[in-house]
């Protein structure tokens, strides 16, 4: 896809971070660009910078299913078509063990970062290989690609994004829709501070997260959209996103070693 011009975008957790940066910069290259996010102050701040003109916006729920395919359905009648599919939506749950979690907590997030992503695509799909050319970018992360003690749901839904990705990308070979997998690493956003936390934890696991950030959200989005643009099958976001993934191929058990020594040392 060499250029987002007068292509229609729809965007999910567009009321910040990534997908702001995602729309903003979608929108100044030509792109209509159709956002949804749970928090509608969030998406209201977006359109101001945007601009109503190439820019409308829907609260919805991307981990409820009926919301999801009433968004699709009203984006469908109302523009016909969309070109490109960016499903960045996501929550975190901060530093907790697997039997700490409750598990509507543990199906909340899986409901949004998995069942979020396949609905969204199921819904647009079929559309979407009616186009000249046709986009699909699925956010996984870092966390895809490692597993992480107190982080298993999150581990599990971003292995399986990427899991999702990958055979989609397969079993659409030689259409005209792209399916790229996005892994960030620490990218400067409010995941963690807006994410579910127990015990009094979320400062401490705020502040820890603050100080792994390497990259600016403006800066991810230039990096996802040139991604987009090479039809690459999966981009690496952040200097540190490219050394865990060259260290989980090369040295696994390394990285595993290292993981634990961080999470003792936290603990002293």
């Amino acid at each position: 896809m060499k250029s987002f011009k007068d292509k229609i975008a729809v965007i999910t957790g567009a009321g910040s971070g990534m997908g702001r940066s995602l729309a903003v910069q979608m929108a100044a290259e030509g792109a209509l660009v159709l956002l949804s996010d749970i928090n509608e102050a969030g998406l209201a701040e977006t359109r101001k910078l945007i601009g109503s003109g190439r820019c409308k916006t829907y609260k919805v729920d991307v981990g409820d299913k009926e919301q999801v395919y009433a968004f699709a359905g009203q984006v469908l009648a109302e523009y016909g078509y969309i070109d490109v599919l960016i499903n960045n939506a996501g929550i975190a749950i901060g530093e907790a063990s697997l039997m700490e979690i409750p598990l509507e907590d543990f199906e909340r997030l899986i409901n949004i970062n998995l069942w979020g992503v396949i609905h969204h695509t199921r819904a647009f799909l079929d559309v979407m290989l009616t186009r000249p050319e046709a986009a699909i970018a699925n956010t996984s992360s870092v966390f895809g690609l490692m597993g992480i003690p107190t982080q298993i749901p999150y581990c599990i839904s971003k292995f399986a994004v990427r899991g999702f990705s990958d055979a989609l990308r397969l079993e659409l070979s030689g259409t005209n829709v792209s399916v790229t997998c996005i892994h960030p690493g620490g990218i400067d956003t409010n995941i963690v501070a807006n994410g579910i936390h127990y015990n009094g934890k979320k400062d401490v696991t705020v502040e820890k997260f603050k100080e792994l950030v390497m990259t600016s959200s403006d800066k991810a989005a230039t990096i996802i959209l040139n991604a987009i643009r090479r039809k690459a099958k999966r981009v690496m976001v952040g200097p540190d996103a490219k050394l865990i993934r060259v260290m989980t191929q090369l040295a696994p058990g390394v990285v595993d070693r290292e993981i634990l020594r961080r999470r003792a040392n936290l603990s002293l």
